[in-house]
């Protein structure tokens, strides 16, 4: 496997805490393989069998579903070190929940799930943390969706951002906050559409309830952040 590629796997939550040489051992003893896409090239078929978990080597990966009237409905995006396929890919079914094409010329490794649960053959000590980083990422999955139910529950969508932000505050003890997830993950988190995020975040700046800069956020007026919770 090419150095390059071995750097950003390192880079990646499912080979934390596994040094660079141990990497390529790794990726040999649960059989992973690389494949080059074209841009617009499809990667898989929502409701086909699921082969393998996808990392992002290179490149951008657009995931999507197809409504009910054919159209077909870019869901998020996946770039380098990220996962996509891991939920599916320990169920009973094995099926893509989710169609993925490169928006670029990419690079992705496949895993067989199995690999990763099964026993190793090469009797690899770093085979055990790569079970540790999948229970870890599919939990943080699990826990992602308990708080996107959560969040669906709160009415308004300036209330869901004013909480969203007080918890940031709370846990980052600041007034500003960073924030963990990009804005299409945090539009998907509460279940809107991206520019409506957008818009609300800028009428919060204008009404001096927050400012933000990129993925920094601060509140600039903790009674207003009570106030439009309180009103949900």
């Amino acid at each position: 496997m090419k150095r390059e590629y071995t750097a950003l796997l390192m880079k990646s939550k499912l080979f934390q805490s596994i040094e660079s040489i141990n990497i390529d051992q790794l990726v040999m003893c649960i059989n992973a393989s690389v494949v080059e896409y074209k841009k617009g090239d499809i990667i898989s078929v929502e409701g086909t069998y699921l082969e393998g978990i996808g990392i992002v080597l290179k490149g951008l990966v657009n995931i999507g579903k197809t409504s009910v009237t054919g159209n077909r409905i870019v869901i998020g995006t996946v770039g380098p070190v990220e996962l996509f396929g891991e939920t599916a890919a320990f169920t009973k079914a094995r099926e893509w929940p989710a169609s993925a094409e490169a928006s670029e010329d990419s690079v992705v490794m496949f895993i067989d799930p199995g690999g990763i649960t099964g026993s190793c053959s090469l009797a690899c000590e770093w085979h055990r943390t790569l079970q540790q980083n999948m229970l870890g990422i599919l939990a943080n999955k699990a826990l992602s969706l308990t708080q996107r139910i959560r969040y669906m529950a709160i009415k308004g969508l300036r209330a869901k951002v004013c909480t969203y932000l007080y918890n940031l505050h709370l846990e980052q003890k600041s007034d500003f906050v960073r924030l963990p997830l990009k804005k299409y993950e945090l539009a998907q988190l509460f279940n809107v559409e991206r520019p409506s995020l957008s818009r609300t975040m800028i009428n919060l700046r204008d009404e001096g309830v927050i400012d933000f800069d990129g993925r920094t956020v601060k509140i600039c007026d903790y009674n207003k952040v009570a106030r439009i919770i309180d009103e949900q």
